[in-house]
């Protein structure tokens, strides 16, 4: 059984090595679009849960996650960024 944290590192490597996305997408990204992401991520993580398939919902957990971590890390480099 993967751990969350292993099924986050998963998708993020597939991420950056089979679909081009950046590495450090909250770099690359607006709040806005990573806002709609986290918004479609839920989406398909309510649509996972009302399935019953347990391991996509655990994925679906995954990524929500890890869109999480993005839009902190945004807001960090944000707040950084201003005096």
């Amino acid at each position: 059984m993967k751990s969350l944290a292993m099924l986050k590192m998963e998708k993020n490597f597939i991420a950056v090595i089979e679909k081009q996305y950046p590495r450090k997408p909250y770099e690359y990204f607006d709040l806005g679009y990573l806002r709609m992401r986290l918004l479609e991520e839920v989406t398909e993580l309510n649509e996972a849960l009302k399935s019953g398939t347990v391991e996509d919902a655990k994925g679906e957990c995954a990524d929500v996650s890890n869109i999480v971590d993005y839009i902190f890390e945004k807001l960090s480099q944000e707040k950084e960024a201003k005096p």
